[in-house]
């Protein structure tokens, strides 16, 4: 068994930031990562960009350094960011490994990987907000015949079948996937909730500079301002709104929220 003072689980941005200030005290640790550094970012759709400026690149040590910051850069080049930090960090990362089970003992915490086990004084878990997909259970209704993606298996319009594409959720993912199909050319049918519209940019500033501005960023994620549905925009373009009114005026089909389906029809 490895002994280790503190384990995170995860490598994305979080957990090679956390690798940062552990590194900075001398605190002996190591990052388990189930896939590779950042490997999020890989798994977005192919148009998709940063939705807040460049300028928000700019993890502990290690700030944005390119020339536009307040453009919106690609996934790739997200990706690379992600990978360059760890590069820069020299993160202890133990990549292809996969936490099954973490349990208390002997003032510890004994971590069960795929790779064999670890004990560590202490743990950090810096596996995201949202680590695993979820899709509603109205969805097993729906006839095998009809292809179903979860927003994470999404990647371009051209890789679907022919035919009407309904969007089920209005968060950022679902608004800029419809904006993405749109501009294909598809026929598009969306499934809206409650989440909310802002403009992208305000008095000559993006929406996400008020945000520093006024403190949103920096409130507990239990403040009630905090757990208000995000408001929907997108980096791709240069930056634009995503707007329900103008989605309807341009072809698509707004729908209420899906209630439960019958084979072919819902």
């Amino acid at each position: 068994m490895e002994r280790v003072e503190v384990a995170v689980i995860g490598a994305g941005q979080a957990g090679l930031a956390t690798s940062y200030w552990l590194a900075e005290r001398q605190i002996e640790h190591v990052l388990l990562e189930r896939d590779r550094p950042g490997n999020s970012w890989h798994d977005r759709w192919d148009s998709f960009c940063l939705v807040t400026p460049n300028w928000t690149l700019s993890l502990p040590g290690f700030p944005y350094d390119g020339d536009d910051p307040d453009g919106f850069i690609p996934r790739d080049a997200i990706a690379d960011y992600v990978t360059r930090y760890r590069e820069f960090l020299n993160a202890p990362v133990q990549e292809s490994t996969e936490v099954l089970r973490i349990s208390r003992r002997d003032g510890g915490w004994i971590l069960n990987t795929n790779r064999g086990d670890w004990f560590a004084g202490s743990v950090v878990v810096a596996t995201g907000a949202f680590p695993f997909s979820f899709t509603p259970p109205v969805a097993k209704s729906i006839h095998p015949d009809v292809l179903q993606l979860h927003g994470g298996e999404y990647r371009q319009a051209s890789a679907l079948p022919d035919g009407g594409v309904l969007v089920v959720g209005s968060g950022q993912s679902g608004a800029q996937i419809v904006d993405d199909l749109a501009i294909e050319g598809r026929d598009v049918w969306f499934s809206v909730g409650h989440s909310g519209r802002g403009p992208r940019r305000y008095r000559g500033k993006d929406i996400t500079a008020w945000f520093k501005e006024v403190g949103f960023s920096d409130m507990p994620v239990n403040e009630e301002m905090r757990q208000q549905p995000s408001i929907i925009v997108s980096g791709r373009d240069g930056g634009k709104d995503l707007n329900l009114r103008a989605f309807g005026r341009d072809g698509v089909h707004l729908l209420g929220r899906v209630l439960e389906a019958d084979a072919h029809t819902h």
